[in-house]
């Protein structure tokens, strides 16, 4: 009677470490799509995770279309309007391309320096949603990039592509629409994002917000 109470007992505790294991190895969920690609999202416990929480990114969701979809975190440091370090940022993007048409496949088989025309352009999303905070660790507050226009697409040398655009931007005025932003991405690692300082007084400094890329998938037909 004693061993089977400690086989019970043994078998609860190796079933408890191993949930608890799992749910520490776990920080982020897989969805696959049906083109036999499969994107990396944020946990449900994410606060990036949820569409109904204010400041999240909506999640990918039904069978994605043909396209180019890719994800990664923010992580920067952005200066005052002195030029010198004061902010702290971190968050996560999202951006896709789709409707590749032969504008976009120009990009990658000509010189560089090549700009597409605005008839030969894809379909193109960006959000982000970040944190800033100053180095003393004092005015927490959080950013909003989302309903971004693509307008140009450039490559300036085999390396960078360049992605011309609007979005709406978050501030702490209110949303700021038809913000003037680039993406630019740098061998598929590096992400940096320019907003116009004007129209956000100079919030973000003289530098790019920089990321990195960490999930790029290619749906085909």
């Amino acid at each position: 009677m004693n061993s089977k109470k400690t086989s019970l007992t043994l078998g609860m505790a190796t079933a408890l470490t191993l949930g608890i294991a799992i749910m520490l190895a776990s920080p982020l969920s897989a969805t696959t799509n049906m083109g036999g690609g499969m994107m990396v999202s944020p946990s449900p416990s994410s606060p990036y995770s949820s569409p109904q929480q204010s400041g999240g990114i909506p999640n990918q969701s039904g069978i994605m279309d043909p396209g180019l979809y890719a994800s990664g975190t923010i992580a920067s440091l952005q200066n005052d309007k002195d030029g010198k370090p004061a902010w702290v940022v971190s968050g996560l993007w999202r951006g896709s391309l789709t409707n590749l048409t032969s504008g976009a496949a120009m990009l990658s088989s000509s010189s560089a320096n090549n700009t597409t025309n605005k008839t030969n352009l894809p379909t193109a999303t960006f959000n982000a949603v970040f944190n800033m905070v100053m180095l003393d660790g004092s005015a927490m507050h959080r950013h909003q990039i989302s309903n971004f226009t693509l307008t140009g697409m450039a490559m300036p040398n085999k390396t960078t592509t360049v992605y011309n655009g609007t979005a709406t931007i978050t501030i702490k005025e209110g949303p700021v629409n038809g913000m003037p932003i680039t993406v630019r991405t740098v061998k598929d690692n590096v992400i940096g994002n320019w907003v116009d300082s004007e129209k956000t007084m100079n919030h973000f400094g003289n530098t790019p917000i920089y990321g990195t890329i960490t999930q790029e998938v290619l749906i085909r037909k």
